[in-house]
């Protein structure tokens, strides 16, 4: 049965186990096949991208391995940020479509004047028919000298509450929320969720790979995303066509339904 999903205001989250080989670097394959998707879907829906990637980016420009201290993935971040903007630009271009980036700080939401301005921001590209492609500024956001957002679940959320989005995708590498860690026996795919209770946040598993969250932090950002109203899709980002399927509100993904 069809989800009659509303999606007029999109936040897309792609995450880094998304956009990145099995070594951590960035693989353009998959970006062009998200951005010919996204390009597919955007007619007439304002569309905003929180986007991993910057670290694989950077590691590949600098030629070094998975860094594991907060400043070498900063570093990488730095470096690859720029690169990343870059692939998404050319290969947007082909499409027609025009971007802007957007790097936030977690005071920028948090400050009721430059939120107003961030707002203004992205509705005036929206009318510009651009896509903002948003991100934390990595090389400034360290816990130690203040708030983070922590990892981008939680900022997608914070963008899809605050520009009161119809509906979050969170694109992973697995096909959504399932009762245990999937590789383990047993593990059931859980098609949709009515109620983030305990019991859902007990199956979400810890972080892996070059990414913060796991399905832990999908889980909360899809519990502060629907409890202000908005809908929350976890679906594996690898799969063909996944944008162009739940825009049509085919059963892709876990569906995480908003709080009435």
């Amino acid at each position: 049965m069809p989800r009659n999903l509303k999606s007029k205001r999109i936040v897309i989250k792609i995450g880094t186990n998304v956009l990145t080989d099995r070594n951590g670097l960035l693989d353009l394959g998959i970006v062009k096949s998200l951005v010919s998707q996204i390009a597919e879907v955007k007619n007439k829906r304002d569309l905003m991208i929180i986007t991993s990637g910057a670290i694989g980016a950077g590691m590949q420009e600098l030629g070094v391995e998975k860094p594991k201290d907060v400043v070498s993935k900063q570093v990488c971040a730095a470096v690859g940020q720029g690169i990343l903007m870059s692939s998404y630009h050319s290969i947007f271009k082909k499409h027609g479509i025009k971007i802007a980036q957007i790097l936030l700080t977690y005071n920028d939401l948090a400050n009721e004047e430059t939120l107003k301005n961030l707002k203004n921001s992205l509705n005036r590209l929206f009318w510009l028919g651009v896509i903002p492609i948003i991100n934390e500024n990595d090389p400034i956001s360290i816990n130690e000298i203040g708030p983070s957002f922590g990892d981008n679940d939680n900022l997608s959320a914070m963008i899809a509450v605050k520009m009161k989005a119809d509906v979050l995708v969170i694109l992973t590498n697995v096909e959504g929320l399932f009762t245990k860690n999937p590789s383990e026996n047993g593990a059931e795919f859980v098609k949709e969720v009515k109620k983030i209770g305990r019991k859902t946040e007990l199956m979400a598993s810890g972080s892996s790979g070059l990414g913060i969250g796991g399905m832990k932090t999908k889980v909360q950002a899809a519990k502060a995303a629907t409890g202000k109203g908005v809908s929350v899709i976890i679906a594996n980002g690898r799969k063909p066509n996944v944008l162009a399927g739940i825009v049509k509100s085919q059963d892709i993904g876990t569906l995480f339904y908003p709080k009435g």
